[in-house]
């Protein structure tokens, strides 16, 4: 493949961390949505999924040196296409959902002053569109710097990671919304419609 798209799939994997980062600054709306003190509902889960996070923003931009030193790169051209395609279906995603949930978009599981069950716009489709974004523009950033060793370490520690998170969430808001949840539940995906 030649250096010039190598270069441009690196750049493309950057500008989708970077365009995670200008929707969290100009996207979320209230103090209260920026806040991470954690709460009973929480479970440990903002602690996992920062950490990952953090693991992320730090093994993502170094795809090309390992690239450069041949520690698990990738042939062809198809991956970087995919990733970039996924990666920035993430960032839309993610603003549909912060736009549609508005305040309710917590860093932080936490029930809120006049907490309501949002079912539309994006929620119709999958009840966490937050966290598919997430997965999809690290997994996509991953795969844009053409390294099985970045994909491999973001695709194993952002699953779990976000599995555990649902879990967390979900039990919160049936305990918060009760049978409106179950019902919302009973017809909508966690992350895929259609499928989970």
């Amino acid at each position: 493949m030649p250096a010039t798209w190598l270069v441009i799939g690196y750049v493309c994997a950057y500008l989708l961390i970077v365009g995670f980062f200008v929707i969290e600054r100009f996207v979320r709306r209230g103090e209260n949505t920026k806040n991470m003190g954690r709460t009973g509902f929480d479970k440990g889960s903002t602690t996992v999924i920062s950490v990952v996070m953090g693991v992320a923003f730090v093994i993502v931009p170094l795809g090309p040196l390992w690239n450069f030193l041949h520690i698990g790169p990738l042939v062809g051209a198809w991956g970087a296409v995919v990733g970039v395609l996924v990666g920035a279906a993430g960032l839309v995603i993610r603003y549909q959902a912060f736009s549609t949930l508005g305040r309710f978009f917590t860093r932080t599981l936490r029930e809120q002053p006049g907490h309501t069950l949002v079912t539309t716009g994006i929620y119709r489709l999958v009840r966490h569109p937050g966290y598919l974004s997430d997965l999809s523009i690290f997994i996509g950033a991953a795969l844009a710097m053409r390294n099985l060793v970045v994909v491999i370490i973001v695709v194993v520690s952002f699953i779990p990671a976000y599995v555990y998170r649902i879990h967390a969430e979900e039990q919160m808001l049936l305990g918060i919304f009760g049978r409106d949840y179950q019902d919302y539940q009973a017809r909508s995906k966690k992350l895929l419609p259609h499928l989970w």
